[in-house]
């Protein structure tokens, strides 16, 4: 997993792809067109926030969720990517903000727009979900802990208290998990999961 902080040069999603050799790769805030080359499942936005997955195995199912609220000034609606990669959904989630006003509702409903758009099973959902303080962590754990998900893991973000990065899993168990520092602002995560 890895926030790309929007930028235009510098990160290159398929460079970490080749680095790193995941089976899945969930990517957030993704900018660069060129980059669907290499995610098969992708909503790429030229302002930024794309949110991408790649895999090495067949995507099938692949579906964009758009976040309920706008942000921005009403500019962005943010597009959470899904799909399935051997019977396993995996959610690339880049959560409501809430600029310039964090609002913990509007971001506990994107999580729940999600989560209700979901079919049964195991599934990863995972990424960036700006929760900036302890209370939102909280509060979107407990939406995603009423549909079957736990909490796997999270990230630090450099500078900050609290982590804005997490894994939630359902059907799966977490075996192990690093974390790794790039261009972004925000560090990127390596998790190896079972079944």
């Amino acid at each position: 997993m890895q926030n790309l902080q929007k930028r235009q040069f510098g990160i290159v999603a398929s460079v970490l792809f080749q680095e790193y050799n995941p089976d899945v790769m969930l990517l957030q805030e993704i900018k660069l067109h060129s980059e669907t080359l290499h995610f098969q499942a992708s909503y790429v936005s030229r302002m930024g926030y794309g949110t991408v997955i790649g895999s090495k195995f067949d995507v099938k199912k692949m579906k964009q969720i758009q976040s309920p609220w706008a942000e921005f000034g009403g500019l962005i609606h943010k597009k959470t990517t899904v799909a399935t990669v051997n019977e396993i959904q995996f959610v690339s989630f880049h959560g409501y903000n809430g600029q310039p006003w964090k609002d913990k509702s509007k971001l506990v409903e994107h999580v729940d727009a999600v989560l209700k758009d979901l079919s049964p099973g195991p599934a990863v959902i995972a990424g960036d979900f700006n929760t900036w303080s302890k209370d939102l962590f909280d509060a979107v754990e407990a939406k995603v802990n009423n549909t079957g998900f736990h909490h796997a893991c999270s990230w630090p973000y450099p500078g900050r208290d609290y982590p804005l990065d997490h894994a939630f899993f359902r059907g799966l168990s977490l075996v192990s998990h690093e974390n790794y520092a790039c261009a972004s602002d925000h560090r990127g995560a390596i998790l190896e999961l079972d079944l």
